[in-house]
């Protein structure tokens, strides 16, 4: 699943939506070390403390791991994503949810729900995991991915254009590295769908306009694609034959706002800026080169009316 970026609110049409500057978080700090070896955790989001001792005795201990920000996300995903730098390398689905064929790429959305969790270090990523619904966390749907050679098009339909308060309202899925993530309109059933189109970097454009000749029931309502967060950033792979550019990712996912009646498609540029930490994931950081895209995209999906 490729690398990806992030980037925000600009004109409304059918196919881009409004952009806006997103404030560049702040300077990550390091967490503090503890004095005295802790003990291993057992996976990368259990939590060590350290205690320091005081005039009268040990003092509280103090959270020096990743902090649950899970609420934080949930109530406000949109204002997170613009000062938060999500995470979602290595980030998979919860074994047991269906996935598409190459000849039948959709999946029910009803089939295709997770519980999403988000913890985050002092100063760093907000790494987001995908859990079975059954445990606490945010509802959402999870757009499959389904890697080149296996078929280019994987995703979900029968989501809701107005989702119920109780209803799932968010859509998440992998990395974005040269993919693509597109909405549609169903107008069989006046619902939505969502895919997660594979490397579209290469020949997106062709082979999305030859998917919407094979489904004439869906209307493109929007697109985030590497024009909206691939950049080159200096680097060269030279691990390809021949070495290429090395480009800027995203985190993507679509949100429902219940007071507004919008969905909205979000894209976040990023950059990788280390190597796999504890938890198995590179830390990411945002581009910090002069951007061609907005750090954060925030594209609306229309809403149609119902028919007459």
């Amino acid at each position: 699943m490729k690398r990806f970026n992030i980037g925000g609110l600009g004109n409304i049409n059918p196919f881009r939506g409004p952009k806006m500057d997103a404030p560049r978080p702040s300077t990550p700090t390091s967490p503090s070390v503890p004095t005295a070896r802790p003990t291993p955790p057992r996976d990368g989001f259990q939590t060590p403390t350290t205690t320091s001792r005081g005039l009268f005795g040990p003092s509280a201990s103090k959270p020096t791991g990743p902090q649950n920000v899970t609420d934080d996300f949930k109530q406000n995903p949109m204002g997170f994503a613009t000062n938060n730098l999500l995470n979602v390398f290595n980030a998979e689905p919860p074994p047991g949810l269906p996935v598409g064929r190459p000849n039948a790429p959709f999946v029910p959305a009803s089939q295709s729900i997770v519980s999403v969790n988000a913890h985050q270090r002092p100063g760093g990523n907000a790494n987001l995991t995908f859990n079975p619904a059954t445990t606490p966390g945010i509802p959402a749907h999870y757009l499959p991915y389904e890697p080149q050679g296996s078929g280019r098009f994987a995703g979900i339909n029968g989501v809701p254009q107005r989702p119920g308060p109780n209803d799932p309202n968010m859509i998440v899925t992998g990395q974005l590295n040269g993919c693509a993530v597109h909405a549609f309109h169903d107008k069989n059933d006046q619902t939505l769908s969502f895919m997660h189109h594979a490397n579209y970097s290469a020949n997106g454009p062709n082979e999305l306009e030859g998917f919407m000749q094979q489904n004439p029931n869906l209307r493109l309502a929007a697109t985030l694609d590497p024009k909206d967060y691939a950049q080159w950033n200096g680097k060269i792979v030279s691990t390809y034959d021949p070495p290429r550019k090395e480009q800027t990712g995203a985190t993507a996912f679509a949100h429902f706002d219940q007071r507004t009646q919008q969905w909205s498609l979000v894209a976040q540029m990023n950059d990788i800026k280390n190597g796999a930490g504890p938890d198995g994931r590179p830390e990411l950081k945002r581009p910090d080169f002069n951007l061609a895209h907005q750090p954060t995209q925030f594209l609306q999906i229309p809403i149609l009316p119902p028919p007459l």
